[in-house]
């Protein structure tokens, strides 16, 4: 009886050696198929930019994406030799940079080049939705891309920092923080992402997004980039639903949930504004104002309103 106690103890504390942890995958192959589904993806674009640029361009144009992909750093971003370095090898890290350089220079295409693309690619979306019988959410956003450290660029404006709010949240034992928002160089953005009511519609796609600066000989508005967009958007008409984010970075928060929307439902158009703990949806044909008071429902989307 004793020998049988010594021995459960002896093996009560055994470790076990671990087993070398072997993905179910050979890493060469998901990285090949990886990058032939990347390749498929961007393929309508790659076939716009070979009738404007060199087939050299293209390729780098394609191997950046994969770079950006494969080595991305939140914290840092990528550095224009790192990128270098990726896209050859770091011993010709020059020549690379050289060949991103002469991409992002070459005067025969620009940004409006990737965003008629994407514009293209959501509506043929949407209109396939619409032969389906389906109806598409038109999601609406905002916010501000961060470049603390940046100020060489003179389009840069002053965008209030939401990671130095959430990091000056008080917490127990840490008192005195700061009274005022925190402002730092950056942009801002405004973007709209179609996606269907259920998931075998497909994915999201972004159908457009706008930068924007309050500074420099480019400075222009949020109303007016909401204008523009706003614009864009109506060739739609009520083939989908418009998504408003109540939560806006803008002092006022009346950034969706007021005036666009009630322009959208004078348009015609279906919109509806979620909050973090309600809803509402503007009413066609009701006042302006009655719009932007709203009526409260449970949090989520309320669907659609027809005119």
């Amino acid at each position: 009886m004793h020998s049988q106690e010594v021995f459960f103890m002896s093996t009560q504390y055994l470790i076990a050696p671990e087993v070398p942890q072997v993905p179910p995958y050979e890493a060469q192959h998901m990285a090949q198929g990886l990058a032939g589904d990347l390749a498929l993806f961007v393929f309508p674009l790659l076939v716009t930019l070979d009738r404007l640029l060199d087939k050299r361009l293209v390729r780098t144009f394609l191997q950046t994406i994969q770079v950006i992909i494969a080595y991305r750093d939140r914290v840092g971003g990528l550095l224009l030799s790192e990128l270098g370095g990726y896209l050859l090898s770091p011993a010709q890290a020059p020549a690379g940079s050289k060949r991103l350089s002469t991409l992002l220079h070459s005067p025969k295409w620009d940004a409006q080049v990737v965003g008629d693309e994407l514009w293209q690619q959501a509506s043929e979306q949407v209109h396939t939705w619409q032969e389906q019988g389906e109806e598409g959410l038109a999601i609406w956003d905002g916010s501000e891309w961060e470049k603390p450290e940046s100020e060489a660029s003179e389009d840069l404006c002053a965008v209030r920092s939401s990671k130095a709010k959430r990091l000056s949240h008080i917490k127990p034992g840490y008192y005195n923080p700061p009274t005022r928002p925190i402002v730092v160089p950056g942009l801002h953005w405004l973007a709209v992402v179609v996606v269907g009511r259920v998931a075998s519609l497909g994915p999201p796609r972004l159908a457009a997004m706008r930068w924007w600066s309050s500074r420099g000989v480019h400075a222009s508005f949020r109303r007016d980039e909401e204008g523009k967009l706003l614009l864009c958007l109506l060739q739609w008409g009520r083939m989908v639903v418009h998504v408003f984010d109540r939560a806006s970075p803008v002092p006022s928060g009346w950034a969706y949930c007021g005036p666009l929307a009630c322009a959208l439902c004078c348009a015609g158009a279906r919109t509806t504004s979620c909050w973090m703990g309600k809803a509402t949806a503007a009413r066609p044909g009701a006042s302006p104002w009655a719009n932007a008071a709203g009526r409260s429902a449970p949090c989520g989307i309320v669907g659609g309103h027809n005119g």
